[in-house]
């Protein structure tokens, strides 16, 4: 039976391992183009504008919000392993990812949530081949445990988002990962 690693150091306090997986949340958002609105510390994505809107009331941008919501959950996780070697800090997402890629495979068309997962996830641990989107995880984490020191329960996207800009500044509109997002859309074979 494989067992995960027990975490040591700062990772051994459940506290720090949250805010390192909050971070991963905040940095894959970023990586999205998604303005942050505020980070509840607990284990959720940050509440992100596209939590709440999806443009003009199609599938298409329902479907959008979703796969974006599928890649922030794996964006914690990432950054949980890569700074904790393990993810257990919040292992509920697992169901949640699941349930979420069932409801894109039906509202895509695509008849196949396991495709829609593991693209997803590729999504994700592409954003964190970044060395920058890596190294920011622990100064991320820093700041958001520092905050929950302070008493904060909930974080300003502003807040965040200044701290971010140290790390990894915003790609101007459209530059980032978003415009290569294509899913429950057929996707054009390379011309030879």
């Amino acid at each position: 039976m494989t067992t995960c690693p027990i975490p040591t150091g700062r990772c051994s306090d459940p506290e720090f391992r949250l805010t390192v997986y909050e971070a991963g949340h905040a940095l894959t958002a970023r990586a999205l183009e998604q303005k942050i609105i505020s980070v509840q510390m607990f284990p959720r994505p940050p509440m992100l504008v596209s939590d709440k809107t999806f443009s003009g009331n199609k599938i298409g941008g329902l479907v959008k919000m979703l796969e974006n919501r599928v890649i922030e959950l794996f964006g914690g996780q990432i950054a949980e392993t890569e700074a904790c070697s393990s993810n257990t800090c919040c292992s509920g997402d697992v169901s949640r990812i699941d349930e979420l890629t069932r409801l894109i495979a039906g509202l895509s068309g695509s008849g196949d949530p396991e495709s829609v997962w593991f693209e997803l996830e590729d999504v994700a641990e592409d954003i964190f081949k970044d060395q920058r989107y890596r190294d920011a995880i622990l100064p991320i984490a820093e700041f958001l445990h520092q905050r929950v020191l302070d008493g904060w329960e909930i974080i300003d996207g502003k807040d965040l988002d200044a701290e971010l800009d140290k790390y990894v500044p915003a790609m101007p509109k459209d530059q980032g990962l978003k415009k290569f997002l294509k899913l429950g859309r057929k996707k054009k074979p390379n011309a030879a």
